[in-house]
């Protein structure tokens, strides 16, 4: 798997802690931790555990386990961004965020799984929520249609690649394997 952490830091807060930068490398552990496991299992604890330090050093870093996972649900979407900024059609941002989703299927579902409430108090989440949304608009927006309707065009494409990846991942759509399943999906998110 990819390495997806990349060092955000803000001069705003705090960055080091006598054991090292302890915010990037909580991130950091906890991306490990999500890529092998649900993110149901993730706690302060075993990230503190992972790190080598008491779990209270952690919450002078994140508020609680939500603002470590938002951390993290912006590392995720950062990567995904990355997943798709060289796709030059429609054709290509479908396959490379399907095949995001399929090879992080623990860490895909913490990503969408964050409120929008939450998005708007994260301005870093946010953003690179943004990044992505911004991709998809080049492609399944139109010049002349208005802001509604190129969200609306952009939700739907997002509905059903999500939709898609979920009932994959679960096991209920029943495809004869991963580029079969993005193949096909493709052919019904793709305006011809």
């Amino acid at each position: 798997m990819p390495n997806l952490y990349e060092s955000r830091m803000t001069s705003e807060k705090r960055t080091t802690y006598r054991h090292g930068n302890v915010r990037d490398a909580a991130i950091k552990a906890s991306l490990t931790l999500v890529n092998t496991e649900s993110a149901d299992k993730l706690s302060m604890r075993r990230v503190a555990e992972a790190l080598g330090v008491a779990h209270r050093a952690l919450y002078n870093h994140f508020s609680d386990r939500e603002a470590l996972l938002d951390a993290i649900a912006t590392e995720g979407f950062h990567a995904l961004a990355g997943a798709v900024a060289n796709t030059t059609n429609q054709l290509t941002f479908v396959s490379a965020y399907l095949t995001f989703a399929l090879e992080h299927p623990h860490l895909y579902p913490l990503m969408m799984s964050r409120p929008h409430a939450t998005m708007s108090e994260t301005p870093p989440l946010q953003k690179a929520v943004h990044q992505v949304i911004t991709k998809a608009m080049a492609f399944f927006g139109q010049e002349n249609a208005t802001p509604q309707e190129n969200r609306r065009a952009v939700m739907k494409v997002t509905i059903l690649l999500h939709g898609g990846i979920m009932l994959r991942t679960n096991g209920i759509l029943d495809v004869d394997g991963d580029g079969h399943f993005i193949d096909e999906l493709t052919k019904m998110v793709a305006v011809p």
